[in-house]
């Protein structure tokens, strides 16, 4: 994606576009999967980007504040990625820690029989622990 893209991606969400804020969503586009705080940062560092941890804390928050990211909790721990049009879940290995998006959530049926008994779910998570199959020695 170019600068100048995220720039308006940024500013169409009333986020002045700083470099740091800029290559923070440029990480967080590119990801195949969820991203901590530290991998971001590490990413970050890799292409010799100099900023601190809390920086990038602050943005992340900031993103998903005004719409354009969302946090996940797997396992206690914040991962961060662009926002999509639903909701989704994950598959965690806890060998090599990959995380595999679970596209098909099933609450709805959970959903109809908690109002049936008066009950309605404010907000739901589901994670998935397991191991992959690299991890297995069966990769595809």
């Amino acid at each position: 994606m170019k600068h100048q893209d995220v720039k308006s991606i940024l500013n169409s969400h009333n986020i002045k576009a700083t470099r740091q804020r800029v290559e923070i969503y440029k990480v967080l586009q590119k990801a195949q999967q969820c991203l901590s705080a530290d991998e971001i940062l590490q990413a970050l560092e890799a292409q010799n980007l100099k900023i601190d941890l809390a920086t990038v804390y602050r943005n992340l928050e900031l993103f998903v504040q005004n719409g354009i990211a969302v946090k996940s909790t797997i396992n206690r721990k914040h991962f961060f990625e662009i926002k999509k049009s639903s909701h989704h879940h994950y598959f965690v290995c806890i060998k090599c820690n990959t995380k595999a998006e679970i596209v098909d959530c099933k609450i709805n049926l959970i959903e109809e029989e908690l109002n049936k008994m008066n009950f309605k779910i404010l907000e739901h998570n589901l994670e998935v622990y397991g191991i992959c199959d690299k991890c297995c020695g069966r990769e595809e």
